[in-house]
């Protein structure tokens, strides 16, 4: 068996090396905790019904393209996280007025029911964004503690809230009764008051309701900001992940904990999953990687990080991304198209759950205003079907020369490199879980580490490169991806990797 799946895997990377990525792609079940997952912001990712947004409806339509083992042109994606979908009164729905239902721009909740039952038969699990630091300023929560403010009524729904009786910082706000409500963010999206008993029992009767529709966990937004104290935070999503997994055992919670490594790693004590920021956007330590060529130095930074978060938890999981919703993308930020496919190989190949934006796959850009991040997915450059409206406010992005549709033809693109490393990994389970130990070389441009029994080896310079299979501890050609069109190859014992190519070995 093994024989058999390492032929395949020389077959897949033979057929891309040769111009010809596959249009078929056979990806095994995951069966790891972990996943390979793709975020989407669902009013700019496909429209149904022609209204200018995008909707659930459209998701489902879409399916196939994340993951259809059985289709063609499948993205190969196992897991996908919805930002929020909840009602709000802002395009980006972040401030929730109803935990329990489906905006209605988005569908019903009968559209999401279907969502995840046509995403289960995919092999797709839904994560979706909770955001429970805080609530929007017309939440009945809310709007009932100002009317216990302004009526002198017993207090319930106050407590819910941080409020005080004096101004105690810049991001407190007034209210009736001389009182003020803390907002961090924003002066309508109050901060909520997780001291409270009540709110965390309504904050796990959300959680439950949103598990037992089927969602397999949850992005949880602004995991810092929860309190103004870390070890408050930690005690809190301690509480909140042992509650979670008493509901659902296997539950996957990834954390937004927007800092340094050393705010980020101890949240890993808590159970969360937490996104690696320090290795992302334009001055992480991937793209600064690629820019310096320095291979030697990101596997070093790639085994440290993944020996902290064991130390702070076994089975943490590395959650690795180049751009998000927050963050100029990527493709603004790294404009070499063979860095960008090399940039797709580094993050995904490396042991954990890594999330690809929507769009990354196709080279969107967007940058400075958040609308600008969340612009309309390109499904074809000729053809609008499904593409939704821009945000309003959105500037003039360049949008990519190809859409989808087109990169699925252009057997060189960079959605059709996305497609084959996905494939490729999904043939190695131990680059979802295994240890990451670097292999020190000479020619410090390569990055190579060895993770459970597959060995990475990335070509970061613009030079062909050559290292002795010896030196890497390997045995076979596992695989490989190449920006240029270039060979890899295996000859007298020799791994030969051109200009910013990656190779997989067994």
């Amino acid at each position: 068996m093994k024989k058999l799946i390492g032929y395949a895997a020389i077959l897949l990377a033979l057929l891309f090396l040769s111009g010809c990525a596959p249009s078929r792609t056979e990806i095994p079940p995951n069966t790891s905790s972990r996943r390979d997952f793709y975020e989407i912001f669902v009013g700019s990712f496909c429209d149904s019904d022609g209204d200018g947004l995008g909707d659930l409806q459209g998701l489902i339509s879409k399916l196939d393209y994340l993951n259809n083992p059985r289709g063609r042109d499948t993205l190969g994606v196992s897991g996908i996280w919805l930002m929020p979908i909840n009602p709000s009164p802002t395009y980006h729905k972040y401030d929730v007025t109803d935990y329990y239902a489906v905006d209605p721009g988005y569908g019903t909740m009968e559209d999401f029911e279907r969502l995840i039952a046509e995403a289960r038969e995919r092999g797709i699990d839904v994560i979706i964004d909770l955001v429970i630091n805080h609530t929007s300023s017309k939440h009945p929560w809310f709007l009932a503690a100002l009317e216990e403010l302004r009526s002198g009524s017993e207090p319930r729904y106050q407590l819910y809230y941080n409020f005080t009786d004096e101004r105690v910082g810049a991001d407190y706000y007034p209210a009736p009764g001389g009182k003020f409500y803390e907002a961090h963010f924003w002066n309508e999206m109050p901060d909520l008051n997780m001291d409270n008993e009540a709110l965390r029992g309504e904050i796990l009767n959300i959680a439950r309701f949103w598990l037992e529709k089927g969602v397999a966990g949850f992005r949880l937004d602004a995991a810092r900001h929860v309190y103004n104290s870390q070890a408050r935070n930690l005690e809190f999503w301690t509480w909140f992940v042992d509650a979670c997994r008493d509901i659902k055992e296997d539950i996957f919670l990834v954390g937004e904990v927007w800092s340094g490594e050393s705010e980020i790693l101890p949240f890993y004590e808590t159970g969360l999953a937490v996104f690696n920021f320090p290795f992302a956007g334009h001055d992480g330590t991937i793209n600064r990687s690629l820019n310096s060529g320095n291979g030697g130095r990101l596997a070093s930074e790639l085994e440290r990080w993944d020996r902290e978060i064991r130390l702070r938890n076994p089975d943490g999981i590395n959650c690795l991304f180049l751009s998000n919703h927050d963050t100029g993308r990527s493709a603004g930020f790294i404009p070499d198209p063979n860095r960008r496919k090399l940039a797709a190989a580094v993050y995904l190949l490396v042991p954990g759950s890594p999330f690809i934006y929507y769009g990354e796959e196709i080279g969107m850009t967007g940058s400075g205003i958040d609308e600008n991040k969340r612009t309309a997915m390109l499904w074809s450059a000729s053809d609008p079907t499904g593409i939704p409206r821009n945000p309003a406010g959105a500037e003039q992005v360049r949008a990519p020369a190809q859409g989808v549709a087109e990169q699925l033809a252009d057997r060189n693109s960079l959605l059709n490199y996305y497609r084959a490393v996905l494939a490729l990994k999904a043939r190695h389970p131990s680059l979802y879980d295994g240890e990451v130990v670097k292999i020190d070389l000479e020619n410090q441009g390569l990055c190579a580490f060895r993770a459970g029994d597959a060995i990475v080896v990335h070509n970061l310079t613009g030079e062909s490169a050559a290292v002795a299979l010896g030196d890497l501890g390997g045995v076979a050609l596992g695989g490989s991806v190449s920006p240029t069109g270039a060979s890899v190859s295996v000859k007298n014992g020799v791994l030969t990797l051109p200009p910013y190519a990656s190779a997989i070995l067994t």
